[in-house]
């Protein structure tokens, strides 16, 4: 595979991604709720990933017992957590806000880095966070003069970011050496029990059932599992392959740009001037984190 071809999969990768921020809320106002929403992704996006890695390579398919335990783990406390917090935090901010929010984690992962000594601390990752955390309280408007998210937009968005830290950390030095896309495929297979669970003791079996959907919920449902999940996750890590994992990642941070366009297209949102500061604030922080990182992203967000 060609450089470039691998740079144009993390970029492509990269502008799927960002619609999810931006089909999520438009499946909502179409009648869609969180929960069934993001159980029927996982279900059916898990189905393609394993049918995928299954024509590629069968044998990688059987795993071994203790890694089927890491993989629950980590599908529910770091991405099936992390991705129940985004799902829920467009119900309260703006997606341009909430896909800023999420690009906290590089600086996350630094701090957690720091606290557990498996990374020195560094002036350059020093201003990283710095400049990321000043970046989103820009896009919040805790400070600056763009009109303050709501509490509870800006606390699960950075869930989100908190829960793909754990995901991150945990998968890079429990599950060094697998296949990502098989890793994926139980990810999301394992996370979709946090919301199928959520569903039904919330609603019952019936919160579950697609039946009473609209036409337009099964349109965006399927968008939703083709375009920032499947074809995203495939895309990235055709691109790993021939970039490596740090330098995807930093080409992985166009996400919030794309999310930012289409939401300005799609949803008419508007940020303010002090709120494209901070998302560029955020995004630089990103990159100066990521490159010359030691430890390697494994997977991409969980937007």
């Amino acid at each position: 595979m060609s450089r470039w071809w691998s740079v144009a999969a993390v970029v492509v990768s990269a502008a799927c991604f960002g619609t999810l921020a931006v089909l999520t809320p438009l499946a909502y106002e179409a009648g869609a709720e969180p929960l069934p929403l993001l159980a029927w992704r996982f279900v059916i996006a898990a189905a393609l990933l394993f049918s995928v890695a299954a024509v590629r390579d069968r044998d990688a398919l059987r795993v071994p017992t203790a890694d089927i335990g890491r993989y629950a783990l980590l599908a529910l406390t770091g991405y099936g957590a992390a991705s129940v917090c985004f799902f829920y935090a467009l119900t309260f901010a703006d997606a341009s806000v909430v896909a800023v929010l999420l690009y906290a984690y590089p600086a996350l992962v630094t701090l957690v880095g720091w606290f557990t000594g498996l990374e020195r601390p560094s002036w350059a990752k020093g201003i990283a966070v710095a400049v990321t955390f000043v970046g989103c309280a820009l896009v919040v408007g805790l400070i600056g003069s763009a009109p303050t998210a709501a509490w509870q937009g800006i606390a699960l968005g950075l869930g989100a970011a908190v829960g793909y830290t754990l995901f991150n950390l945990l998968s890079h030095r429990w599950l060094p050496g697998r296949s990502r896309l098989v890793m994926m495929g139980w990810t999301f297979g394992l996370a979709a029990l946090l919301p199928i669970a959520g569903s039904l003791i919330a609603g019952g079996v019936g919160a579950l059932s697609p039946a009473a959907w609209e036409p337009a919920v099964w349109w965006l449902l399927a968008a939703i599992v083709l375009i920032p999940t499947f074809a995203a996750i495939v895309l990235y890590l055709e691109g790993i392959r021939g970039l490596g994992p740090s330098q995807a990642a930093v080409l992985s941070t166009l996400e919030p740009l794309f999310t930012i366009a289409l939401a300005a297209v799609i949803l008419g949102e508007r940020l303010h001037p002090s709120q494209y500061l901070g998302a560029a604030l955020v995004l630089a922080g990103v990159v100066f984190a990521e490159v010359g990182a030691r430890s390697e992203l494994a997977v991409p967000a969980p937007s």
